[in-house]
């Protein structure tokens, strides 16, 4: 069986196939206008239920990178009281 190529879309492109999805474009029409094939998009769209992901944010107590680096070099900040 032979395997096909992977598929490298754009976050506006991902973005664009998910809004037409949702304006209730099928399969064949989405595949047509981005030059893909209609199980490229089912894939895409069947990985999520077909329901669009929410956008991904970092979590409040994640370090940011000077705190990272601060701790990676062992420098640490001391806030007077």
């Amino acid at each position: 069986m032979a395997q096909g190529k992977r598929t490298n879309l754009s976050g506006a492109q991902r973005s664009d196939i998910w809004g037409r999805w949702k304006a209730g474009q099928s399969l064949h029409e989405i595949g047509r206008a981005f030059g893909l094939a209609h199980t490229s998009i089912h894939c895409l769209l069947s990985r999520h239920g077909g329901i669009v992901p929410a956008a991904r944010r970092r979590s409040q107590l994640a370090l940011t990178l000077v705190e990272r680096e601060d701790i990676s070099r062992d420098r640490f900040r001391f806030v007077d009281s």
